[in-house]
C-alpha cells in the first residue's frame, strides 16, 4: 500500500471543503468537528471507502493540517497512518506510518493530521464485535486509547489484513462479494481480540505525558514514603483524574501502584541480601511486618525469609 489511498473505486469525497467532509464523516460514523489549522487553502480532501459487512474501511488523505475532534465515540475505531503522521493530541503522541491508534467507545478522538497525511480508518460495529464467537463472555475494554507498534504481532497482522482487502478491492473494482467481506471482517476482528478485552497497555510509552512523568518521578524516590497525594502534585491534575488515568493506562489505582513498586523494590533488596526481612520491611515503608510478609506472599507466591533464604544459599565467588 504505501503512501497509495487504497480502496479508489469507492471515492466517498474528494473536495476542498471542509464543512463537506465534516458532514461526510458525520453521516457514516460518530459525529466529528474538523477544523483547517493552516489558511493556505488548495489542498484536496479525499476519502474512500471498503464495506465489510458491518465494518467501514475508510481510506483518508487531508490535504492540508487539520484538527479533528469528537466526543465519546460509541464504536471502535483503528487509525493507521500510511504517509506523514498523526499528533494523538490526549495521548501527547505522534502516530507514525504502520503504527497503530486503537480507539475503544468512550474514547475521544483529538487528533492533528499534517497535511499530506493518507490514513487508513477502521469503524467496527460495536454489535458485531460484542457477538464474535471469541470474545462471546468477554468484558470490552472502554474508553481506551491505545498506541501499538509497527513490530508488534496485532499490527503486523492487522497491515497483511489490509494489503489483502486493498488487493482484492482492486481486483473486483470495489465489489467485493458479501461472502468475502464477512471473511476479511472477521479476520480483522480475531487479530484484534486481545487488544478489545486487556485493559493493560502494550508499552509504557504509551501513557499520556502526565502520566508517564509520574511513573518516572514514583520509581525515582519509591524508596522514600511517597503517598497519592504526592502523585496528584506531580501529576498537576485532580485526584479524580489521576485515578482515572491509573485505571485506564496502568488497570490498578495509584495507591496500588505505589504498593507494587514498594513490593518490588524489597523483593530487589531481599534478593540482593541487602539487610534481614524486618530491615529491609522498614525501609521500603512497611510498619508492620504481619502485613509485609502477607502481602509479598501474594504478590510472589513465597515469603520474604524464603526469597531471602534462596540468596543466602547461592555460593559466592
Amino acid at each position: 500500500m504505501n503512501c497509495v489511498l487504497p480502496f479508489s473505486y469507492n471515492i466517498c469525497l474528494e473536495s476542498e471543503d471542509f464543512d463537506e467532509a465534516q458532514a461526510f464523516l458525520n453521516s457514516r460514523i460518530d459525529e466529528r468537528e474538523v477544523t483547517p489549522l493552516t489558511a493556505q487553502g488548495g489542498g484536496t480532501n479525499r476519502i474512500t471507502l471498503q464495506p465489510l459487512q458491518q465494518t467501514l474501511l475508510f481510506g483518508a488523505h487531508w490535504g492540508e493540517r487539520v484538527h479533528i475532534r469528537s466526543g465519546a465515540l460509541s464504536t471502535c475505531h483503528l487509525v493507521f497512518p500510511l504517509y506523514r503522521s498523526i499528533e494523538v493530541r490526549n495521548l501527547n503522541r505522534v502516530l507514525g506510518p504502520n503504527e497503530m491508534l486503537l480507539m475503544m467507545p468512550g474514547s475521544e478522538a483529538d487528533l492533528i493530521w499534517d497535511s499530506g497525511t493518507s490514513a487508513i480508518v477502521i469503524s467496527f460495529d460495536s454489535a458485531t464485535v460484542h457477538t464474535w464467537s471469541s470474545l462471546e463472555g468477554e468484558s470490552l475494554v472502554s474508553g481506551v486509547l491505545r498506541i501499538l507498534r509497527p513490530d508488534s504481532l496485532q499490527v503486523r497482522s492487522m497491515y497483511s489484513l489490509l494489503q489483502c482487502v486493498a488487493s482484492q478491492h482492486q481486483i473486483h473494482e470495489g465489489s467485493i462479494l458479501p461472502v468475502m467481506q464477512q471473511h476479511w471482517e472477521s479476520l480483522l476482528i480475531e487479530s484484534l481480540a486481545d487488544q478489545l478485552t486487556d485493559p493493560a497497555p502494550a508499552h509504557i510509552d504509551i501513557l499520556p505525558l502526565h502520566l508517564r512523568h509520574t511513573v518516572d518521578w514514583l520509581k525515582a524516590h519509591i524508596a522514600q514514603p511517597v503517598s497519592v497525594s504526592d502523585l496528584v502534585k506531580v501529576a498537576g491534575c485532580s485526584r479524580r483524574s489521576l485515578e482515572i488515568g491509573f485505571q485506564q493506562f496502568l488497570g490498578c489505582s495509584p495507591a496500588r501502584y505505589v504498593l507494587l513498586q514498594k513490593l518490588e523494590l524489597a523483593h530487589q533488596r531481599l534478593q540482593q541480601s541487602q539487610g534481614t526481612v524486618s530491615e529491609v520491611a522498614d525501609q521500603c515503608g512497611f510498619n508492620h511486618l504481619s502485613h509485609f510478609t502477607r502481602l509479598y506472599k501474594d504478590h510472589f507466591g513465597e515469603t520474604p525469609s524464603q526469597t531471602l533464604k534462596q540468596r543466602t544459599l547461592v555460593p559466592r565467588g
